[in-house]
């Protein structure tokens, strides 16, 4: 059978990526920008990422991703999404979950406009939920169809809603619910770079948002770190590594967060 070489080539994939560990961390926002001035005007990609938890249980945990990205002249718009749901034994071990829609549009050779909104949660936090809606003002330092480099500053409204259960300390466990509203700053910038050839591709993200809660000032930052290496013509797998370190959480947990995963992408 023909495609049987295949086929045993995505069984050895599949298995292979068992050796990778993941651990908890949040997604706050999706920097993936595609050069407005690339010829191909749909950018789409779904994978599928298979991991154990942090604690190197032998949970097998299978979640979904998909970027799609749609160019005309001089405006993007894309729509991330990734779910994440782990359970052993009727137990939640990991439910995490972001859904983003986002569009760029072009103001002149060196800077664009962005705008955004967001909703996610994590259940291995407490975060029930938070909802974003912002914009930024972003300036290219490049933009070509190989290489993307640019940083960027603005404002968004947060809000967020999160419970005691990821809390340690029973001292300081409360019954309700906090939610929380209110405005902050953020930088972002990113780096990747792009072989057309062979769609090997290194991504590096980093986004910071501070802004005040109960009258202190606080600051969370995460940084996300990607290599895509081509298996075939749209075959790809990818190392991911991301983190998050938040000096005030709004409930009492651990102020960092890791995550690192192995994804396995087909691109259409």
């Amino acid at each position: 059978m023909k495609f049987y070489p295949y086929l045993k080539r995505f069984i050895f994939i599949f298995i292979s990526l068992l050796c990778y560990s993941v651990g908890q961390a949040q997604v706050l926002n999706t920097d993936k920008t595609f050069a407005l001035d690339s010829s191909k005007k749909i950018h789409s990609s779904i994978s599928v990422s298979i991991a154990t938890d942090q604690q190197k249980k032998s949970l097998v945990d299978l979640f979904y991703t998909g970027d799609f990205t749609f160019v005309k002249h001089n405006n993007a718009t894309t729509f991330y999404s990734k779910i994440d749901k782990v359970s052993n034994g009727g137990q939640s071990i990991q439910d995490v979950g972001n859904f983003q829609l986002k569009n760029n549009r072009v103001l002149n050779s060196i800077f664009f406009f962005e705008t955004f909104i967001q909703h996610q949660w994590d259940g291995g936090l407490g975060l029930e939920y938070r909802n974003l809606l912002g914009m930024n003002i972003v300036h290219h330092f490049k933009n070509t169809q190989t290489e993307d480099f640019f940083c960027g500053a603005g404002v968004f409204m947060e809000n967020e809603k999160w419970n005691w259960s990821a809390v340690n300390d029973e001292t300081k466990i409360y019954q309700q619910a906090i939610i929380v509203n209110h405005p902050k700053l953020n930088i972002t910038a990113k780096y990747s770079v792009l072989n057309p050839v062979n769609n090997f591709e290194f991504i590096f993200r980093i986004f910071n948002q501070s802004g005040t809660y109960q009258n202190k000032f606080s600051n969370r930052t995460s940084a996300f770190n990607q290599i895509q290496l081509p298996i075939s013509k749209k075959l790809s797998t990818s190392l991911n590594v991301d983190f998050i370190y938040d000096t005030a959480p709004i409930v009492p947990i651990d102020s960092f967060h890791y995550n690192f995963y192995q994804t396995l992408t087909y691109s259409f």
